[in-house]
């Protein structure tokens, strides 16, 4: 049938054009459990980069980790902003789910265990939760823009 409409000249889109408008859709998953203005600086960076279409908001570490248990697309960011030490080492429990998308990693200090600790969820970019965040906005915008 297709190739008797193709025949009359009748252009139509086939499955490429489909695939890539509706596949590989980069996602943002965005984790932060605190909401304060280290927070309120760090969404507005993200937002400034990723159009909010895009972005996932989680407040709860156990809701962003059942995220991670559905499909999520290729060339995914997810930003995790660890509140303290403690919220640094439950995340842990997600590396294995964190395998296939880049980690942007937003931690408390810069005491050596801590870092020794954000280093195992193998981020792609580190920063400090006072930081001004202008790197990390030009980090998620060169994986954003290499991700289309």
């Amino acid at each position: 049938m297709f190739l008797e409409y193709d025949l009359i000249g009748i252009k139509r889109n086939g499955a490429d054009s489909f695939l890539k408008q509706n596949l590989n859709q980069m996602q943002l998953l965005f984790y932060s459990s605190r909401d304060d203005q280290n927070k309120k600086r760090l969404e507005a960076a993200v937002h400034k980069v990723i159009p909010e279409s895009k972005i996932e908001l989680f407040k709860r570490l156990d809701d962003f980790r059942e995220r991670l248990r559905m499909p999520v697309e290729p060339d995914s960011i997810a930003v995790l902003s660890a509140s303290n030490r403690e919220e640094l080492q439950q995340m842990q429990l997600l590396r294995g789910l964190l395998t296939e998308i880049y980690v942007v990693l937003v931690i408390p200090d810069r005491k050596k265990r801590t870092i020794e600790l954000a280093h195992l969820l193998l981020p792609r970019f580190l920063s400090q939760k006072k930081d001004n965040f202008i790197d990390l906005s030009k980090v998620l915008n060169k994986i954003y823009r290499t991700s289309h």
